[in-house]
Formats: structure tokens, sequence, C-alpha cells
């Protein structure tokens, strides 16, 4: 019988209060999160353009060893023909 109503609280009031819980965090984080104050916007705008720079410099630089890479893996192989014994002599 405790077992019966334990599982009834559990799906008709700790569920619904779960869920509430998750859609205020849902809808917290989608909120604008922009500043309302113009100095911290430029700040946060300007932040923004300096993070998508290093970006595109992290993807060149991936690009060019990316190629580098081919290069080498495409270079003939620069260690001598062995010897064998008869031409040493």
């Amino acid at each position: 019988m405790n077992f019966f109503v334990l599982i009834i609280l559990l799906f008709f009031v700790v569920v619904p209060i779960g869920q509430a819980v998750a859609k205020a965090i849902e809808t917290k984080a989608t909120r604008d999160p922009l500043p309302k104050e113009p100095e911290q916007a430029g700040r946060l705008e300007e932040l923004e353009r300096q993070v998508t720079y290093l970006v595109e410099q992290v993807e060149e630089i991936q690009e060019n060893q990316d190629f580098l890479t081919r290069l080498l893996e495409h270079r003939p192989s620069s260690t001598p023909p062995a010897h064998s014994e008869e031409e040493i002599t």
C-alpha cells in the first residue's frame, strides 16, 4: 500500500515540479543575454569580433598544418640506400 502511494506521489507531485524547474531554467537560458548598457554592449561586440578573428586564424593554421603534413607524406624518403658488403670491398 505504501509503495502505491509513493508512486502516485512521484508521478503527480514530483514530476510536475521537476518539469516546472526545467522549463524555468530553459526560459532563463533563452532570454536576451546582451546587457542593457551601451558601453557593455560595445565591449561585448568587440570581444565577439576578436573571437571570430581568432577562430579564423586557428582555421588557417590548421589548413597550413594539413598542407605541410600532406607534403611530408608524399616526399620521397631521404634515407640513403643500404649498401651491400660487396660494394664496400
